[in-house]
C-alpha cells in the first residue's frame, strides 16, 4: 500500500476496546463515525481521533496504534481526560 503514511491518505484503523463486531459490549462505541468520514470526503479533515459513548462514559479511539490514557485529572467517564498516546 505504499507504507502507512501513504495507506494513512485513504484507511485508518480506530479500534473500540470492549465493544463488540456489530455494537454491544461493556466499552464505548463510536458516537458518530459517519459523520467523522463525511467531514474527511467532502472536507478533506482526516480523523486522528472519534469520540465514543456508552451511557455516561465517553472515550476518545485513537488512530492505530496510539491508545488512550487517562492524564490524571477530572473524571475517568470523561474523553476530555484523556490523550491518545503510543507508538506514532
Amino acid at each position: 500500500m505504499g507504507g502507512r503514511a501513504k495507506t494513512e491518505q485513504f484507511a485508518r484503523l480506530f479500534t473500540a476496546p470492549g465493544v463488540g463486531h456489530c455494537r454491544g459490549g461493556s466499552g464505548a462505541a463510536p458516537a458518530d463515525p459517519l459523520a467523522a468520514l463525511v467531514k474527511w470526503v467532502e472536507q478533506g479533515k482526516a480523523p486522528t481521533t472519534l469520540l465514543a459513548e456508552n451511557g455516561s462514559m465517553s472515550r476518545p479511539l485513537c488512530l492505530w496504534p496510539a491508545v488512550a490514557h487517562y492524564d490524571g485529572h477530572g473524571s475517568t467517564n470523561d474523553a476530555a481526560n484523556f490523550r491518545c498516546t503510543g507508538r506514532r
